[in-house]
């Protein structure tokens, strides 16, 4: 559930901004643009928005030990990047020919 919940989430969140950011509704009458193009009008308020949770989402990291916790990961995923590499030497000598 928890991650139907987020999908949920992150689905209501990219409508809001598609909402904020998308064309005006109103059709071009005579011609006469607005000249904000693909933007809309809220777009400095939406993406002050997002730019907010970006930072709040930053906020939240521990930075003092992510090196370790990197460094920690890539070691656990050092085979699936070998077959990866191999995978991609295979593909490439098979495009090749």
């Amino acid at each position: 559930m928890h991650r139907i919940f987020a999908f949920v989430a992150l689905a209501s969140a990219a409508f809001g901004v598609w909402v904020l950011v998308g064309a005006p509704l109103e059709p071009d009458v005579m011609g006469r643009g607005t000249g904000a193009g693909w933007l809309g009008s809220y777009s400095g308020w939406s993406a002050g928005l997002l730019m907010g949770l970006v930072l709040a989402w930053f906020a939240t990291i521990d930075w003092k030990s992510f090196p370790e916790r990197l460094s920690a990961w890539l070691r656990l995923q050092r085979r699936r990047l070998a077959l990866l590499l191999f995978g991609g030497a295979c593909a490439s000598v098979l495009l090749l020919f």
